[in-house]
């Protein structure tokens, strides 16, 4: 099947699973779209490859053996950074050499299990904090703590919320991506430092960017969170999030003897 590039029918297939697709459908926003490649396959399966990075990112919303034949046509791919449920992982296995693969939850929240003052001391961050907040991720590079995918765009355009010590931030969250036209919202940048852990930041400032998606009307708003963090899932199941589903991200190489 060709690409599409029709925001309408790409929004129909992605309906379909909205927790799962939520990221994709941030995608559809202007300034993303810009940036997505979309391979239709059968059953109302999609293959999204969203490039605003070095490494294209990789999400797929369908079946395996929809999927399949989607991959074949992104062969010549040779880095993926993978973003995929567990059935597709051995179709990139027998394709990629995959690194860093690390098993993850895909949370979602119920608004009935939101707690009203979740937000505690968190207060609302705007750009001119964007100092204060690169040095608190600082905080967590030496130990690979800090998160991924941070970009000074995120604090202009999404919502983020932090607990101030002074001028600095003991604890911080935001959103990676909010598509205020698609009511989606996902939640992530979220760190506190080292020498303020224990003390339930990091839910306060989680439980602010949430009550905010929810006051202006976001209707899915999810999280990822490693499965090895067992006392983060539970900090957001406090919040009123939910484990939706497992998936994997990792980093797909093409092997040298599948290179064409």
């Amino acid at each position: 099947m060709p690409r599409l590039t029709d925001p309408a029918l790409i929004r129909a297939r992605l309906e379909r699973d909205r927790p799962w697709a939520a990221y994709a459908l941030t995608d559809l926003a202007p300034g993303f779209f810009e940036a997505s490649e979309w391979h239709a396959g059968a059953e109302a399966s999609l293959l999204l490859l969203y490039r605003a990075f070095e490494t294209p990112v990789l999400v797929t919303v369908g079946t395996p053996r929809c999927i399949d034949p989607l991959l074949d046509e992104i062969r010549d791919e040779r880095r993926l950074y993978l973003s995929v449920r567990p059935e597709i992982m051995p179709l990139i296995s027998a394709r990629y050499r995959v690194e860093d693969q690390k098993p993850m939850w895909r949370m979602v929240l119920e608004p009935e299990s939101f707690p009203l003052a979740a937000g505690g001391d968190a207060v609302r961050l705007g750009p001119a904090d964007l100092p204060a907040l690169e040095a608190l991720y600082a905080d967590g590079q030496p130990a690979g703590e800090a998160p991924d995918f941070f970009h000074a765009s995120m604090l202009e355009q999404g919502v983020f919320f932090g607990v101030r010590e002074g001028q600095a931030l003991a604890a911080a969250a935001g959103t990676h991506s909010c598509a205020w036209a698609e009511s989606v919202g996902t939640v992530g940048n979220v760190y506190t430092r080292r020498d303020r852990r224990g003390r339930r930041l990091a839910g306060q400032v989680t439980g602010a960017v949430a009550a905010e998606l929810q006051r202006r009307g976001v209707r899915t708003i999810v999280l990822n969170v490693a499965q090895a963090n067992p006392a983060a899932v539970r900090a957001y199941e406090r919040l009123g999030f939910r484990r939706y589903c497992p998936f994997y991200e990792g980093l797909a190489r093409a092997e040298p003897a599948l290179l064409p």
